[in-house]
């Protein structure tokens, strides 16, 4: 038999010792399990007559006795009164009804307590105050801005509740602390080990005890040019005229090995570092900053000890013969590239030698081919106080490609020294493009392949022996290097179309540079495979067939994993600088450019500052719905048909910032851009697809032979006939689709799905043109027409 539940006075008695969660008030007052529904509804009346409240830890505590729907009427009556506008939820709008609303899913508003756990906000555009749902935690602080959605109110169906989308807790956060916490994600080193410190406190600046048997060449005019604020310098360059009107060019690098001794702590320490880490406010270096910056580092005036590659050159800068040997250096001047641009143009007679040689050498790589990919670094500035300022694209002067084609050249010679004496050198290659992804990059940007001076069915051909390069390819990316001009998007494109280049033991060859040999010799400071290749050009006799200590195979793999990674990391701390210039700009609009289009939503980029950030299609000002067409690059709009392609100009409302992890969110609130008009596509566009069919079709076919692409069966279509021709074709059958995008012809889609869809708008015209005549009275036949493909 039950037991009778108990009374009011009793379960006021208990929870007035102290609070208690429903099962463990059950158990005081000794009911069974079995009755727990029944009291659990008991204590539901009770908090809905305000005899009990429940607290936002699920314990029943006495209550003030005022029932909660008359709370609930005096608190949106408050609002009511606190509110000039209407606070309830808009009617269901038709599924084609089209709308100009600029209004985004997150809002801004001010924060206020009313009461010990109750909240408003009063949004800033409207100064509508919206009730917020409770939380065990307080929102955010009194009068603080915060972003904030709006759901329906569990209850009250034509009400509204406030939810915070992003405190403004996380901007609180000093910038110390940002680069802290981004350097411990990141797992970058802090320091060097005490066994490492030890050692770097025993080595003293070079003397003449570290000179025997170097070549000395400290009578030499030896330029040292660095970007400005360069704090390590392991290059510099000599340029002397021979009696015959050649040059004698001279590399000398900083003689890193000397220091670093094969299988130390030191040795292992920069291996498993690999790079030295650039960010925007700091560095971390792949050796201690006492041997990076002062005793391996190349300074004016200073002797110094050096490897250096002796290269002689002809009259038009053809090399002759190249020596590798250990040297001493003393840099006669130590330049930016920004002063030696400037003695340049004044007439100073060693930068007029060194940019005639390397105008030279760069006429040398350009018969051979040479692709030149123009991209886009940033920097940053910094106050004072070590925080950021402002975001800026660095530019590079005349002076920069004088370094670079010296550093070229040396580095070409260092990988043929290193197969010629048969060491164990580390070669930079670079693998030829995928077929694969050059079909891809055909079918997205056909322009591009317009005037291609070679077909695409010639880039199957397997390559001749063990080399990367690829004349046919090399001459393909010339050819749409050039085609893509200054479009930064366009020349981004190109490049995720290319392998990505490595380290290998192997010297198989640099597709980009059109070199069978490419080695790091030059930055032995920065970069532990120069160091390695240093270690290499100096063993002599028996060392040369000596075991090394570490597998170069497996040195290969670390460093091309490590590069992958810091890569990363330097694009992530331009992001994080950048988020923290917009910490305190919330709300505000940006003029916006789309740089990218992604299943998930639109990329965008500002100028003022510097920054990029995503735009979910959610978070699209109005209330259509948009998907995603990766054939065409674009998103559309279903209800309005609005589109938004890469390069088109939005104005933009900044909806959230994370600083942490260098994350910005945009909305869309309106596109700047007007609308490409749809042309209807006439009998000279057809003719001209026409004539461009055989070769795309060839093209197609090859790549489908080479197994690059799959093209349907003949199950899956209806005729063997293009789509274009069928749609073009008068007075056979139907004159086409109706209601059809005629802007994209359908040949250019790409994808089983794609071509379902086209095929699906001209099957019937295409059975109806080579089915047997009959009258215009008779039905068509049902069933597929069996056709051979052309």
């Amino acid at each position: 038999m039950a037991q009778q539940l108990p009374t009011v006075e009793q379960i006021v008695a208990v929870l007035r010792e102290e609070p208690m969660v429903g099962s463990r008030l059950r158990a005081s007052l000794g009911l069974p399990k079995k009755q727990k529904m029944e009291f659990k509804q008991l204590l539901a009346d009770l908090v809905s007559q305000g005899v009990l409240k429940r607290t936002n830890h699920k314990e029943y505590q006495i209550g003030d006795g005022e029932p909660l729907e008359e709370k609930r009427e005096k608190r949106l009556k408050k609002l009511a009164e606190a509110s000039d506008g209407d606070n309830r939820r808009p009617g269901a709008r038709s599924r084609r009804q089209t709308t100009d609303d600029k209004s985004t899913r997150v809002r801004r508003g001010v924060l206020h307590q009313t009461g010990e756990e109750s909240w408003i906000v009063t949004e800033l555009d409207s100064e509508q105050q919206f009730e917020m749902c409770h939380r065990r935690q307080a929102p955010g602080k009194e009068g603080e801005v915060i972003s904030f959605t709006l759901y329906p109110h569990p209850r009250l169906k034509h009400s509204y509740l406030a939810k915070v989308d992003h405190s403004a807790e996380i901007l609180n956060v000093s910038w110390s602390e940002i680069t802290q916490k981004f350097m411990e994600e990141s797992n970058l080193p802090k320091g060097f080990s005490k066994e490492i410190q030890d050692y770097i406190k025993t080595i003293k600046a070079p003397t003449a005890k570290d000179f025997k048997g170097r070549v000395d060449y400290r009578k030499t005019t030896i330029l040292c040019i660095d970007p400005e604020g360069a704090m390590d310098h392991d290059d510099a360059i000599s340029i002397e005229r021979t009696e015959d009107g050649g040059y004698k060019l001279g590399v000398h690098i900083a003689d890193v090995s000397y220091y670093v001794p094969e299988g130390s702590a030191l040795d292992q320490e920069a291996m498993e570092r690999s790079y030295t880490q650039y960010l925007p406010w700091t560095a971390v270096p792949m050796i201690p900053d006492e041997l990076s910056s002062d005793i391996c580092s190349l300074h004016e005036d200073v002797d110094r000890c050096a490897h250096t590659c002796m290269i002689m050159l002809d009259k038009n800068a053809n090399v002759l013969s190249w020596d590798f040997h250990r040297s001493i250096v003393r840099i006669t001047r130590s330049l930016t590239y920004q002063q030696a641009k400037k003695l340049w143009e004044e007439g100073d007679k060693d930068m007029q030698d060194l940019a005639e040689v390397t105008a030279k050498l760069k006429a040398n790589r350009t018969k051979e081919g040479l692709l030149e990919f123009k991209s886009t670094e940033l920097g940053c500035h910094f106050n004072e106080a070590g925080e950021p300022t402002d975001i800026y694209p660095r530019t590079t002067d005349i002076s920069n490609s004088w370094v670079e084609e010296c550093m070229l050249i040396a580095n070409n010679c260092c990988a043929k020294e290193l197969k010629k004496r048969g060491l164990q050198g580390i070669y930079r290659i670079h693998e030829a493009p995928d077929t694969k992804d050059i079909m891809e990059l055909y079918y997205m940007y056909p322009n591009l392949f317009q005037g291609a001076p070679v077909m695409l069915r010639d880039l199957g051909k397997p390559r001749s022996g063990d080399t990367n390069l690829n004349p046919t390819a090399f001459k393909l990316y010339e050819h749409l290097v050039q085609k893509a001009g200054d479009d930064e998007t366009l020349m981004n494109r190109i490049l995720r179309s290319m392998q990505k280049a490595h380290y290998d033991s192997n010297s198989f060859g640099h597709f980009a540079l059109n070199w069978q040999d490419y080695s790091h010799f030059t930055s032995p400071i920065r970069r532990y495979a120069d160091l390695w290749c240093h270690r290499e050009l100096a063993r002599k006799g028996k060392e040369i067939s000596a075991e090394r200590k570490e597998s170069v195979i497996d040195v290969c793999d670390l460093i091309s994993a490590n590069e992958i990674k810091n890569m990363k990391v330097e694009r992530q701390a331009i992001k994080v600088c950048s988020t923290w210039l917009l910490k305190d700009r919330i709300g505000d609009n940006f003029e916006a450019t789309v740089n990218g289009i992604e299943e998930w939503g639109i990329y965008l980029s500002i100028n003022d500052p510097i920054a990029e950030g995503l735009c979910r299609y959610r978070d699209i000002a109005g209330d259509d719905f948009y998907v995603y067409n990766p054939d065409q690059g674009l998103a559309f709009g279903k209800r309005c048909g609005r589109t938004f392609r890469r390069g088109d100009k939005v104005m933009a409302q900044l909806l959230r910032v994370d600083p942490l992890r260098g994350q910005v969110d945009f909305s869309i609130i309106e596109k700047l851009s007007p609308e490409p008009k749809k042309q209807r596509r006439t009998r000279r566009d057809v003719e001209e697809d026409a004539r461009n069919y055989n070769e795309r079709m060839d093209r197609a076919e090859a790549a489908e032979a080479m197994g690059y692409l799959s093209q349907p069966d003949d199950d899956d279509r209806d005729d063997g006939m293009p789509a274009f021709l069928s749609a073009g074709m008068r007075g056979r059958g139907r004159r086409g689709r109706r209601g059809s995008d005629m802007d994209a012809p359908s040949f250019e889609r790409t994808g089983r799905a794609a071509r379902g869809r086209a095929d699906r708008g001209h099957s019937s015209a295409a059975k109806e043109t080579r089915a047997t005549p009959r009258s215009r009275s008779e039905k068509p036949r049902k069933g597929k027409v069996r056709t051979r493909r052309r």
